[in-house]
């Protein structure tokens, strides 16, 4: 295995026709190469983090020691 038969790590997005573009790989134009293509689910705006919209948001707590009132709650026993 050659230098450049090593494994390269991209991170793009998928433009609005369904395509991805890599420019500037280190092969030779004509060789044959293989691609994986897989979701970045950690990354904010892809449709596996609309899952979670809250999450990495920061949260304000009022006032966090203070008791709850029985009839502040919605739901009834």
């Amino acid at each position: 295995m050659g230098d450049q038969e090593k494994d390269i790590h991209v991170t793009t997005v998928v433009g609005a026709d369904g395509s991805v573009r890599v420019d500037r790989l280190p092969f030779q134009a004509g060789q044959a190469v293989g691609i994986t293509i897989h979701p970045l689910e950690s990354e904010p705006g892809t449709p596996s983090s609309r899952r979670y919209p809250l999450a990495g948001l920061a949260v304000e707590y009022r006032e966090p020691f203070e008791g709850v009132d029985s009839g502040d709650w919605e739901a009834s026993l």
